[in-house]
């Protein structure tokens, strides 16, 4: 009679297990997510710095009017190791040439994992100088793209 009751016990605790991580993996705290990409984002700060130094220095300088495509692809293969260390698959850098700054590049570093891909579907970094969603504690949401400022130049796209 005790195993049944016991067994009876464990199956109600399975099932209420399984029904939360349902309903949690369908309706997931994207406040709570943003948060931790913010936090995930702030341990690994300096490596993302560290990149971006390298680059403007030994790539950019170097080059003139580099092809940013091919920079792009020759930079993920160069720092893949590192790149892999903090999540990131690849790096894209672009220009915009309609802003009204002095510095008009932009570097995305496309998340593969860690910052809740698995929730947020579609997440990416971006250092970009000249652009206002960079302050600290921006946040926007438009038709399931979200963007948060982690200050210093850089926020944080995600698309849901």
């Amino acid at each position: 009679m005790k195993i049944q009751k016991i067994t009876f016990i464990i199956y109600i605790l399975l099932t209420i297990v399984i029904v939360w991580l349902t309903y949690d993996w369908f309706n997931p705290n994207y406040e709570k997510c943003f948060r931790q990409n913010s936090e995930e984002f702030a341990e690994n700060r300096i490596e993302f710095e560290k990149l971006i130094g390298i680059i403007k220095t030994q790539y950019l300088k170097v080059e003139r009017n580099p092809n940013l495509t091919e920079l792009s692809k020759k930079i993920s293969e160069n720092y893949a190791e590192e790149l892999d260390e903090i999540g990131i698959e690849s790096l894209e850098i672009s220009c915009k040439e309609d802003l009204n700054c002095s510095e008009k590049l932009t570097f995305t570093f496309n998340v593969k994992s860690g910052y809740n891909i698995n929730k947020l579907r579609n997440v990416k970094i971006i250092y970009s100088p000249c652009d206002e969603e960079t302050e600290k504690d921006y946040h926007s949401n438009s038709y399931h793209i979200d963007i948060n400022g982690e200050g210093n130049n850089w926020f944080i796209f995600s698309d849901t």
